[in-house]
């Protein structure tokens, strides 16, 4: 995290005048760049001047260029700060944030309704923010141990856009139950979110899937295509059928490994990015998952024909990646191709690293594709 700090002076009879104008112009920006964390205005009106000290919270450098442009180092001003500015900082200064804690540093969380729907194998439980009025909804769809609560900050996001979000959580994951037989094949999975739209009564939607949940949805539009509007994937899983069938059938094996178990800890932890809070709590999801749930489905994808599959959805597609899954088997460089962004400093887990990030890029993708 950066913290980023700008100074001001006006004359003191104007110092209310200026604070709206503020309001009007530099602090909503600020909380309009996706990745700015905080804003704060700080004033001090005495002997006739009123100081003014801006302190912003980011992301990252990236962020705060998304903000600032090309060069941060320089202060960026309205037209109208000429009018009320008697001396001004032209450049701002940059510092790292070692430490922030206490209750101006969290979020609140928006608590959305959840209940449950009859799935293929067992119950199958969900969270919907509800609303939506005539804007297509939105479905999540996980990834391997993950449950709703990952796709929390993108929910929240569309409900204060009025936009209706709904994130399932598959078999055997979060709060729905182990499927009897059990059978966790990426085809299987998909047969959860057909459960879930029929469940709910969805005619039309936007389907979007983080790394294997990705590959379901996939599946999921290839069989709806009609219903899904569009396809918007978060570090999607890449093409296994592009790795020497020596290396796939040797990782298959490892599945049945008496140390697998380790072994896919170990896989979470280094996956998981450089936010050591994002890690530990994927790492607890991790063991909350039962383990063949894993397995199961790390097997399926190893067998899973990815470039079939995407040939199978016609409809609007984009992904959005970390830097290390920017390679031939990545699925935007598959087939004809899918637009796609890398979101650099990323873990895999880039809507828990970079929830604004995500935000952003979904929003563009509902603008660009999907418009109603």
């Amino acid at each position: 995290m950066l913290a980023r700090t700008w100074r001001g002076v006006t004359k003191a009879e104007d110092a209310d005048a200026y604070l709206t104008y503020l309001h009007q112009t530099g602090l909503t920006h600020y909380r309009r760049t996706p990745g700015n964390l905080a804003a704060y205005c700080l004033r001090k009106v005495e002997d006739g001047r009123a100081e003014f000290l801006l302190v912003t919270l980011w992301e990252s450098m990236d962020a705060v260029k998304r903000f600032a442009g090309d060069s941060p180092e320089h202060a960026t001003f309205f037209p109208e700060d000429d009018r009320y500015l008697i001396e001004r900082d032209v450049y701002v200064t940059h510092y790292e944030v070692p430490f922030a804690e206490g209750q101006a540093f969290t979020r609140p969380r928006v608590e959305f309704e959840d209940f449950r729907v009859a799935g293929p194998t067992g119950d199958l439980r969900l969270v919907d923010t509800g609303g939506g009025g005539k804007t297509l909804p939105v479905l999540f769809v996980h990834g391997l141990a993950g449950n709703a609560s990952h796709w929390q900050a993108q929910l929240e996001h569309l409900a204060a856009r009025g936009r209706r979000g709904i994130a399932l959580e598959l078999r055997g994951h979060g709060g729905s139950t182990l499927p009897h037989p059990e059978d966790y094949t990426l085809e299987s999975l998909a047969g959860d979110v057909s459960a879930v739209v029929r469940g709910l009564g969805l005619r039309r939607f936007v389907l979007v899937g983080h790394s294997v949940g990705a590959g379901v949805a996939l599946v999921a539009a290839g069989e709806s295509p009609r219903q899904v509007a569009g396809l918007f994937l978060v570090d999607p899983m890449t093409d296994a059928q592009q790795l020497p069938e020596a290396q796939r059938e040797a990782f298959i094996a490892s599945l049945d490994a008496p140390d697998v178990a380790q072994a896919v800890r170990q896989d979470w932890a280094q996956m998981a990015g450089p936010r050591a809070d994002v890690r530990e709590r994927l790492l607890a999801d991790l063991d909350a998952t039962p383990l063949r749930a894993v397995v199961g489905a790390q097997r399926s994808m190893a067998r899973f024909d990815l470039k079939a599959a995407l040939a199978r959805y016609p409809g609007p597609k984009f992904s959005l990646v970390a830097p290390d899954n920017d390679m031939p088997r990545s699925l935007h460089r598959l087939a004809e191709g899918v637009p796609h962004q890398v979101v650099e400093g990323a873990g895999h887990w880039i809507h828990l690293d970079h929830p604004d990030a995500v935000n952003a890029a979904l929003d563009a993708f509902l603008t660009r594709s999907t418009p109603v």
